[in-house]
């Protein structure tokens, strides 16, 4: 949220209780997403006379959304105005169903991710099982949670097409679930409220906010798990969702080949470019902290260039159609980045047109293997983010 939004958010109104609720929404969001300011910072960002953000700030002190310690001691004239941080009172749980596993996180405001647990499973997990796993897991939470942390609500990351306004999966073809009213299943088990979407409009979302990236309202955000690929648009620093959130599904575009896709196509990109080939080289890449040293060479370096080729196909697509500044490769596609740099620019080159082309950069996840988390629990977060009041 820049000055501007920020400005809009906390002016309109149609009431004193409107516009207070307006206030308090636009302060929190500046808190949560820069994740320190200055009360003074807060004052310029949304132009209210500094009396009334101190008297939202100390609002929101006491709902435990915030957090205010002094400023740190500088040489300047007049006193230092205190930093306001995220509270660690309201709390998110995160859920990511995979065909391994179901991954349940804890974060809190600001995007820090305080807890995440990996519960692997013997076979693809049916929606069923999700909710069973998540269920156990919330209650072990909850048996956690220190006097006044609360559970906000639920947000889930599935990788397929989720109808976001009832959080309802249609498809999820590497989970093989169709129709899944995912929403109203862990809502009932866990008394919380839940909101799913699709994981790489997640990923987007985390990256766009809280990732370490220059120009990044124009963005492309590629996601590859071991359930497939997809991405997440953002355009003009808002999500482009289509008519019923099912936006961004590059995982399916034609690159080639003739292997049948779990959707029912054949030669989808997510057919030519997987996990397994390339999950030791991920491993090392990581454990080296990205440094290029750890990429591979012979063999290795045959595959990851054939990948990284049919990823450039779809790519070029989506520079020519969306014009993005910024294209991030999370999951397992950080790898092409890192490793693949020369084989991608060059089939990249071949694939789009030059002017969009000039104008993009493609650059890895910073959020590393967080990215999903953070973006489902802003799901989560949303409703607190809108109405603080109600918390």
């Amino acid at each position: 949220m820049n000055g501007s939004q920020a400005r809009r958010a906390v002016r309109v109104g149609t009431s004193s209780d409107d516009v207070r609720r307006r206030n308090l929404s636009g302060v929190l969001t500046l808190v949560h997403r820069h994740r320190a300011l200055s009360r003074a910072d807060l004052t310029r960002h949304t132009g209210l006379s500094r009396s009334t953000t101190k008297d939202l700030v100390e609002e929101l002190v006491t709902r435990g959304l915030v957090e205010e310690t002094p400023a740190p001691s500088v040489s300047q004239v007049g006193r230092p105005s205190p930093i306001v941080r995220p509270g660690n009172r309201a709390l998110a749980v995160t859920v990511s169903p995979e065909v391994d596993a179901v991954t349940v996180g804890v974060v809190a405001m600001g995007g820090t991710v305080l807890d995440v647990v990996r519960y692997p499973t013997e076979r693809v997990p049916t929606a069923a099982e999700t909710v069973a796993i998540t269920g156990e897991a919330v209650g072990r939470i909850r048996a956690g949670l220190a006097d006044g942390q609360l559970l906000t609500a639920i947000g889930v990351a599935v990788p397929g097409l989720v109808h976001g306004r009832d959080s309802a999966v249609q498809l999820a073809p590497n989970l093989d679930w169709h129709d899944v009213e995912i929403g109203q299943m862990l809502s009932t088990a866990t008394d919380l409220p839940v909101y799913a979407a699709n994981d790489a409009n997640v990923g987007a979302i985390a990256e766009h906010r809280f990732g370490n990236h220059v120009d990044a309202d124009h963005l492309i955000y590629v996601n590859g798990g071991p359930s497939g690929i997809g991405a997440g648009v953002i355009v003009a620093g808002r999500l482009l969702e289509g008519v019923a959130g099912y936006a961004g599904e590059l995982g399916h575009t034609y690159v080639g080949g003739r292997e049948k896709c779990h959707c029912g196509s054949v030669g989808c990109l997510e057919t030519e470019v997987t996990q397994p080939p390339l999950a030791r080289l991920l491993a090392e890449l990581d454990s080296a902290s990205g440094d290029a040293e750890a990429c591979p060479n012979s063999a290795e370096t045959d595959v990851l260039d054939r990948q990284a080729r049919a990823l450039a196909i779809t790519l070029g697509n989506a520079v020519n159609m969306l014009n993005p500044r910024l294209i991030v490769l999370g999951g397992f596609l950080r790898v092409f980045p890192a490793c693949a740099a020369a084989a991608l620019r060059t089939e990249l080159a071949r694939r789009s047109m030059r002017a969009p082309r000039e104008l993009v950069r493609v650059v890895p996840a910073t959020l590393g293997a967080d990215t999903l988390v953070i973006g489902a629990a802003e799901l989560a977060l949303a409703p607190v983010l809108t109405d603080p009041g109600r918390f």
